[in-house]
């Protein structure tokens, strides 16, 4: 099992990050002595332009021709390469091959997968970082991309760092099977070039409705632990501000994917069934806890805070505007998170409800209990002492009882991992639910 420490350095849209980091970025790395050995992309973006002249791709293309043979479309009547056709003679001299109204297109020279390997596209030395600063300085303006990912890779933060990237075995629509460098044929997926490369290196990305992040991946070994990854941090937040966010990210062997898959199959049903069986005992708790209300009620805030300290929760070291809820680590090194709706009449709110979310570097669930759906109280039943007497007992019930089956089935989750902020992880690799790969 890999391990790497993930800073993330936040930039507002107004920052134009993909035009003034760059150069931070090559200084702070000349500063140390560290060269990226590798330089990648993904530029993607929906083709809605008037003229095919006009999109993102083939502004960007007309400035650095040497991006053509990282050229993919969706398009159904066009190859990923624009090659001369009989039936589209003009076609050979477009700037880009055209695409179906409302079809993507994208660059991109990320690695694909071969029996478990990273596998790259061919030495370019027509990719370096000067031509991945002047892609940046294009972002975004002229080139609005509807998500772009700069990655300086392979960097040497130490002596004896391994430049070989750590890809998850499941990969969104191609599962566990092979695929070639580039190849997002189904469905081009920004979580897997951007999360889901673990690697020893920088990557600048931005998604449309999000401003730009900085991540600095530093991968944690026995000779390396976390204190070193935090001082190579440092550097940079020397420069760029305190880390908006900050969390470590594993990456299981490939010869272990079989093993993984037989304990998620395994937990899933037992889970389920467990999980179900728990609901009437806390519709009797709910219902005893409304017969005998207190003489003095406190408002849900108060509430919240008891509860809070009561179970020992504690906000993330590092939290951002995404950032909600409390969490606190359990036994065998996993981490518990939870998260309360308590104003069922606010806007956009729904039922109260409780849900907790615990996860080890093997293994992530889910599991909650929401008054009108689970207990059948109306939809705008408030967040009161019943409610919270179910909330503590929903609680107890998971660590008492399915901590330790979790244990049994997926083991100790090292105390490296050391989540200083929580992160949603928008892939279902370890999940302990049923899903479709």
């Amino acid at each position: 099992m890999r391990m790497f420490l993930n800073a993330i350095f936040d930039f507002k849209p107004k920052d134009k990050a993909f035009v003034t980091i760059p150069p931070i970025l090559r200084e702070i790395l000349a500063e140390s002595s560290w060269v990226p050995k590798r330089f990648l992309f993904d530029l993607y973006d929906i083709n809605e332009a008037s003229a095919e002249g006009h999109t993102p791709h083939a502004k960007l293309m007309k400035k650095f021709p040497q991006l053509r043979p990282y050229w993919h479309s969706t398009s159904d009547r066009f190859a990923a390469m624009n090659q001369w056709s009989p039936i589209y003679p003009d076609h050979a001299n477009d700037p880009i091959p055209p695409t179906s109204p409302h079809g993507y297109g994208f660059f991109s020279n990320f690695p694909g997968r071969k029996d478990g390997e990273a596998v790259f596209c061919p030495d370019d030395p027509a990719i370096d970082m000067d031509v991945l600063e002047g892609i940046c300085a294009t972002i975004p303006r002229p080139c609005s991309f509807y998500s772009a990912i700069a990655v300086w890779d392979a960097i040497s933060w130490y002596q004896d760092s391994d430049l070989t990237p750590a890809l998850r075995y499941i990969q969104w629509r191609h599962g566990m099977e092979d695929f070639e460098p580039g190849d997002w044929a189904d469905q081009h997926e920004f979580y897997e070039c951007c999360v889901g490369y673990q690697s020893n290196c920088v990557l600048l990305s931005s998604k449309y409705g999000t401003g730009p992040e900085l991540d600095v991946r530093v991968e944690i070994t026995d000779q390396h632990p976390m204190e070193d990854a935090l001082a190579i941090v440092e550097r940079f937040a020397h420069r760029l501000g305190k880390p908006a966010k900050q969390c470590v990210r594993a990456v299981w062997p490939w010869e272990m994917r079989h093993e993984i898959a037989d304990k998620l199959a395994y937990m899933r049903p037992r889970f389920e069934d467990w999980r179900k069986s728990g609901m009437t005992e806390l519709a009797a708790i709910y219902h005893r806890a409304q017969e005998n209300p207190p003489d003095k009620p406190v408002s849900a805030k108060t509430l919240v805070k008891r509860f809070v300290e009561r179970n020992g929760f504690v906000r993330h070291d590092l939290c951002r505007w995404d950032d909600y809820g409390w969490c606190k680590r359990l036994p065998h090194g996993y981490w518990l998170h939870f998260g309360l709706s308590v104003n069922p009449t606010a806007r956009y709110r729904g039922p109260v409800d409780i849900g907790l979310i615990c996860y080890g570097t093997n293994f992530r669930t889910r599991y909650g209990c929401s008054l009108h759906t689970d207990l059948g109280a109306p939809r705008n039943a408030p967040a009161d002492e019943a409610a919270f007497q179910v909330f503590q007992a929903v609680l107890d019930r998971f660590q008492k009882e399915m901590v330790p089956k979790l244990f049994d089935v997926f083991g100790d989750t090292p105390e490296t991992f050391y989540q200083h902020s929580h992160v949603l992880e928008p892939s279902m690799e370890f999940d302990v639910m049923e899903f479709d790969i």
